[in-house]
C-alpha cells in the first residue's frame, strides 16, 4: 500500500520540476529576446540619426570603447579604486547594521534609543550630506566609503529590525512551554527568521551602495568609475561614458545574481507553488 502511494507522489514531484525548468527557460528567452531587440533597435535609432548619436552613441561604437579601455592601465585603476570604496563601505554597513538592527528589534530598550536617529537619517537625503563628507574626509576614498556606508546602512538595519518586529508568536509561545530562555529563543527562532529579510535588505543596500560610489566620485574624487564618467562627459566621448555605466550596472546584477543564489539556498525548505 505504501508503495503504490509514493509512486504519485514522485510521479508528481518530477512533473512540478519539469514545469518549474520549462517555465524558467520560457521567461529567460523572452527576457533575452527582449534585450536583444533593444540593442537592435537601438543600433537603428543611432545608425539613422533619429537620435543625435552623441547623446546615446551606438552599442556598437559602445563595444569598439571597451575593448580600447580594456587595454588601458587608467580604466583598471579607475575599476580597483571604485571597488575599494564600494567594497569597504558596504561591508561596514553590514557589520555595523545587521547586529544594529536585530538588537534593537529584539530589546525595546536599545530600539527606544537608537531608533529617533535611525529613522531621521532614514529620510534625510544623503546627498546633502555629501559636501560636509568631503570636508571632512577630503576627495579621497574615505568620504566615498563614508557615503556608500551611509546609503547602505539603512536598508540593511531596518529591514533587520522589520524581521525581529514580525517574529511567528506561535513559535515563540511554543518554546516557552518547553522552558526555553530568552538566548535560546533568540538563537535558535529570531535569528533563522531574519534571513529572508536581511537579504532583501543587503540586496536594497547594494544598488544604494552602487549609487552612492558614483555620485559620490562624480561630486569631488581624482580616480574611480564616477571620476572617469566625468572626465569622459567633458570630452563627449559618450561611448566611454556608456561603458562606465555599463560596469556598475553589470556589478549590480552580478551582486544581486550572487545574493539570489544564497538566498535560495536559504529557502529550498519552502513548498513549491504550483
Amino acid at each position: 500500500m505504501q508503495k503504490n502511494d509514493t509512486v504519485p507522489i514522485s510521479r508528481n514531484s518530477t512533473i512540478q520540476r519539469l514545469k518549474k525548468i520549462r517555465k524558467d527557460k520560457s521567461g529567460l528567452m523572452i527576457s533575452t529576446l527582449a534585450i536583444v531587440l533593444f540593442i537592435i533597435g537601438w543600433e537603428i535609432v543611432s545608425r539613422n540619426e533619429w537620435v543625435n548619436p552623441l547623446f546615446i552613441s551606438s552599442p556598437l561604437a559602445i563595444i569598439q570603447a571597451a575593448a580600447t579601455m580594456l587595454q588601458e592601465p587608467d580604466f583598471w585603476k579607475n575599476l580597483g579604486v571604485s571597488g575599494y570604496e564600494f567594497g569597504v563601505g558596504f561591508l561596514l554597513a553590514m557589520v555595523i547594521g545587521i547586529p544594529m538592527g536585530v538588537f534593537s528589534g529584539w530589546n525595546s530598550t536599545f530600539n527606544a534609543i537608537v531608533n529617533p536617529f535611525i529613522s531621521g537619517l532614514y529620510v534625510t537625503p544623503k546627498v546633502t550630506l555629501l559636501p560636509v563628507i568631503i570636508i571632512a574626509f577630503g576627495i579621497g576614498p574615505a568620504s566615498k566609503i563614508v557615503i556608500v556606508f551611509l546609503m547602505a546602512f539603512f536598508p540593511i538595519v531596518m529591514s533587520a529590525q522589520k524581521a525581529m518586529n514580525t517574529l511567528d508568536q506561535s513559535l515563540i509561545k511554543a518554546s516557552r512551554t518547553f522552558t526555553a530562555n530568552d538566548f535560546q529563543v533568540f538563537k535558535t527562532i529570531a535569528l533563522p527568521s531574519t534571513v529572508p529579510f536581511l537579504l532583501n535588505g543587503i540586496r536594497l543596500g547594494i544598488g544604494q551602495g552602487l549609487i552612492a560610489v558614483v555620485v559620490g566620485e562624480l561630486f569631488a574624487s581624482s580616480a574611480g568609475i564616477g571620476y572617469q564618467l566625468t572626465s569622459d562627459g567633458q570630452n563627449l566621448q559618450t561611448d566611454r561614458m556608456f561603458v562606465g555605466v555599463l560596469v556598475i550596472t553589470l556589478t549590480g546584477i552580478t551582486l544581486t545574481a550572487l545574493l539570489g543564489t544564497i538566498e535560495r539556498r536559504f529557502s529550498s525548505w519552502k513548498p513549491e507553488n504550483n
